[in-house]
C-alpha cells in the first residue's frame, strides 16, 4: 500500500524526537511527562541517522504471492498479513535454501505484535516452519534456523497463556507485564517489549479491532516503568 507507507516509512516523527531530545526545554519536558518517550528519542539519537532519506514507493503490488526472476534465480514473495505490521511480506528463495522473514522474526531479540492476531503469528511461523529453510534472514538479530522460529513461538505461547490467567484474575495489561516471568527470554534483547505483546493479547480478550490504534506515548511510558519495575535492560 504505497499511500500508507508514505506515512509509516517517513522518518520526520522520528527525527522530531530526537530532536526534542537533544534540546535541554524539550528533553526536560519530556522527562517530567513522558519519561518512556524521553527514552525512545534519546535511543533513536544514538542510534539513527535519518537525515538525506528519500522514500522510494512500490512500483508492483500483489494481493498473495509474487515471483521475481533475479539472473535465473526466483525469489518467492509471499502476502502473510498483519502479524508485526498491517501488510508483512516475506521472501523465499527456494534454489538456495533461505527464507528472508523480516520483522515476522526476531532472533535473540524480543518480538513485537503491534497488529494482527496471536493465531496469525503463529500461523505465519508455521509457514516458515514448512518450507524448511537451511537459512533464515530475521527481521532483527544474526542469521538463524528454524529453532529460532520454534523459539519465539514458544515466547508468544507463553506471553498469551500468561496474559490469559492475569485477565482472569482482573489484573491490568501493565500489572500483568510486571507479573509475567521472561525466563528463558528475559536474556534476548529489549526485553520490556512485553508490555506491547501483553497489551496484544488484551485486545484479543477484549475483542477489540486487530489494527486498533496504540497511544504511543502512553504505551513507551509503560514498557519504562515495567522496565524499571522488573529491574531489566530499558530498550525498544
Amino acid at each position: 500500500m504505497p499511500d500508507r507507507m508514505k506515512h509509516a516509512a517517513d522518518p520526520a516523527e522520528s527525527q522530531k524526537l530526537q530532536h526534542a531530545a537533544d534540546h535541554l526545554l524539550t528533553r526536560a519536558l519530556l522527562r517530567a511527562t513522558h519519561p518512556g518517550l524521553l527514552a525512545v528519542a534519546k535511543q533513536l539519537l544514538g542510534s539513527f541517522d535519518f537525515d538525506g532519506i528519500e522514500l522510494v514507493l512500490p512500483t508492483t503490488l500483489f494481493d498473495d504471492r509474487y515471483v521475481l526472476d533475479l539472473g535465473g534465480t526466483e525469489a518467492h514473495l509471499i502476502y502473510v498479513g498483519p502479524t508485526h505490521q498491517v501488510d508483512n511480506v516475506i521472501v523465499h528463495v527456494p534454489s538456495e535454501g533461505v527464507v528472508f522473514a523480516g520483522d515476522v522474526l526476531f532472533h535473540e531479540s524480543t518480538p513485537m505484535a503491534w497488529v494482527g492476531s496471536y493465531e496469525k503469528f503463529f500461523n505465519t511461523l508455521d509457514l516458515i516452519i514448512d518450507l524448511d529453510p537451511a537459512m533464515i534472514v530475521p527481521g532483527h538479530g544474526p542469521v538463524c534456523g528454524v529453532e529460532a522460529v520454534r523459539d519465539e513461538q514458544a515466547y508468544f505461547h507463553h506471553v498469551l497463556d500468561e496474559s490469559r490467567k492475569c485477565s482472569e484474575e482482573g489484573l491490568t495489561p501493565r500489572k500483568a507485564a510486571e507479573r509475567i516471568q521472561l525466563s528463558p527470554y528475559g536474556e534476548w534483547r529489549a526485553p520490556g517489549r512485553l508490555v506491547i505483546n501483553v497489551e496484544r493479547a488484551y485486545r484479543e480478550f477484549r475483542n477489540e479491532p486487530l489494527d486498533a490504534p496504540w497511544e504511543l506515548p502512553k504505551l513507551f511510558d509503560a514498557i519504562y516503568h515495567v522496565a524499571k519495575a522488573k529491574g531489566i535492560a530499558l530498550e525498544f
